[in-house]
């Protein structure tokens, strides 16, 4: 009989926030020139802060982001956008967006109440470190949510630190 151990790289997800899209547009640049790392990004962030948007200024505004993405993330990518009870209007861009989006009970996932923070857990991040993601997109800032190889992470580490 034959055996042979075959190690597979674990995939693990590193968040880090960011005030301005520029900034995460900036890592990505960084990155993208230094390395050939295969990633699956996404960034989350508030839609808008004024909660009394009117459908048409929404839709306006739903476009403009969609935009400016699309200049960072590529032509092709995921986009949704809920309303989260705690937060307000929120979007998602990259690879987690049917993650956000998943229908339950006819709302998605991350508009529930504990949504935003079950995805978090999810994804295996610690209860404090939810706490305070969430507390920065209140604030307005920008999340970056990388999935990567354990092989790759503490130089990604260094890119996200770098700003």
């Amino acid at each position: 009989m034959f055996s042979k151990e075959h190690k597979i790289a674990q995939k693990l997800f590193v968040i880090s926030t960011y005030k301005k899209r520029s900034q995460i547009e900036v890592v990505l640049k960084n990155i993208a020139q230094k390395n050939n790392i295969q990633l699956q990004l996404s960034i989350l962030g508030s839609l808008t802060s004024d909660k009394t948007n009117a459908k048409k200024e929404q839709e306006k505004i739903i476009a403009d982001k969609k935009q400016q993405l699309s200049n960072l993330l590529g032509k092709e990518f995921e986009f949704g956008y809920f309303n989260n009870p705690e937060i307000g209007s929120l979007f998602i861009a990259g690879h987690l967006t049917p993650t956000f989006l998943t229908k339950v009970d006819e709302r998605e996932l991350a508009s529930l109440p504990a949504g935003l923070s079950g995805i978090f857990r999810g994804l295996g991040i610690k209860k404090e470190d939810i706490n305070d993601y969430l507390t920065a997109i209140k604030n307005g800032n920008y999340c970056l949510i990388i999935r990567v190889e354990s092989t790759f992470l503490s130089t990604l580490k260094s890119y996200l630190k770098a700003i």
